[in-house]
């Protein structure tokens, strides 16, 4: 599947980001008009992603989004209660996101399963790129519950390629010797796109380009057995 044809099914699954994290949050904080909401859900986070890499979210004031946004305080407290609650919609929204598209592409074939995984979790960051970026970046600063929150929602991808990688050594589909650290190689080239974008636009490395390198990759690392 090409990024074009991904986008589309983005689309089906989600509408956009923004309806998403609206219909994740309008009775808790009982949002009635969806064409309001969702427009200054947009603002609101496009302009707290700005800020955090300006100068950081932990260092982020109120006042600061308020001057970003063109929003009074007031009129920000509609939509977040306070920033550890603005972090967790972002964060939770981007993990439902995620798990719903990497659920999609389960195959019978485990190796199919882990090439979908790697491919769709790939577009997911470049189609998400700024809130892949921001969760990964500002994480860092939680409360240490709120931490552990992350750090277990971190190894979701992780867990699906290991039992992929057993499944499919156990069928004789190929050779491992060790899943865990194979999931790890392959979950940190596909957090290098989007942390570190820029390098690879500077060699004018496309996404198709970086897709190949992984699925190459995948192919180096778990070897398929000849039948």
């Amino acid at each position: 599947m090409d990024y074009a044809v991904f986008k589309k099914k983005f689309i089906h699954f989600f509408g956009d980001e923004w309806q998403f994290i609206y219909q994740q949050n309008k009775q808790r904080l009982n949002l009635k008009n969806q064409r309001i909401a969702t427009t200054k859900l947009a603002t609101i986070i496009g302009a707290v992603f700005k800020i955090s890499k300006r100068h950081s979210f932990h260092g982020m004031t109120l006042r600061d989004l308020s001057l970003e946004t063109g929003l009074s305080t007031g009129g920000l407290y509609k939509y977040f209660r306070d920033k550890e609650d603005l972090f967790v919609m972002i964060h939770h929204a981007l993990v439902a996101m995620t798990e719903r598209v990497l659920i999609s592409v389960q195959d019978d074939n485990p190796l199919t399963s882990i090439d979908h995984l790697l491919v769709y979790h790939l577009y997911m960051s470049e189609r998400l790129s700024r809130w892949f970026y921001f969760v990964f970046m500002e994480a860092k600063h939680l409360k240490k519950p709120l931490l552990n929150r992350f750090v277990e929602s971190e190894k979701l991808l992780e867990q699906v390629l290991i039992s992929d990688i057993e499944k499919a050594v156990s069928l004789k589909l190929c050779r491992c010797q060790s899943p865990f650290l194979t999931a790890s190689v392959f979950k940190s080239v596909l957090q290098d796109w989007y942390l570190k974008n820029h390098k690879y636009q500077n060699e004018q490395i496309t996404l198709a380009d970086y897709k190949q390198h992984i699925l190459s990759l995948r192919q180096q690392l778990l070897p398929e057995n000849v039948q």
